[in-house]
């Protein structure tokens, strides 16, 4: 693995431009309500603009409540040591660096030593439809990020 970890936000921006990300997965497979898979392709090929949704209500909130929920996941882990260094640390797969992901967490089991990594969401939902994506499972745009 390759680790790039930009100074700015407007650098990790800049980087995600360079490559497919783990927030992109949904959207590459058809399955995210966001956004198409040919407007992540106009965007990945400079056709279009990606959208900054950095300052919308529920984005904020969610990268706010990140150290929280990483230190409740820690609680309730503790045979996990739970890391965090950046949040615009990109981790580049080596064989194809194209692919990339910026972890809300990296873990390490202690017994073992095995790697993994932490991914955190938050959610409002709105009406009863939005409660079946959730209900028992991860919604797929979500289990496709995480793969």
């Amino acid at each position: 693995m390759t680790v790039v970890i930009p100074e700015s936000r407007s650098e990790w921006l800049e980087e995600r431009k360079y490559g497919l990300g783990a927030s992109d997965a949904a959207a590459i497979l058809g399955m995210s309500p966001w956004k198409s898979n040919v407007e992540l392709w106009e965007e990945k090929t400079g056709i279009r603009a990606a959208e900054d949704i950095g300052d919308k209500p529920y984005v904020k909130y969610g990268h706010d409540a990140e150290p929280h929920l990483r230190a409740l996941f820690a609680l309730d882990h503790p045979e996990l040591r739970v890391t965090y260094e950046s949040p615009y640390k990109i981790i580049r797969n080596e064989d194809h660096p194209f692919i990339f992901a910026t972890p809300d967490g990296e873990l390490e089991e202690l017994a073992t030593g095995r790697r993994g990594g932490l991914e955190v969401k938050t959610t409002e939902i709105q009406n009863p439809g939005q409660w079946a994506h959730w209900k028992g499972c991860i919604p797929q745009q979500y289990y496709c990020q995480v793969c």
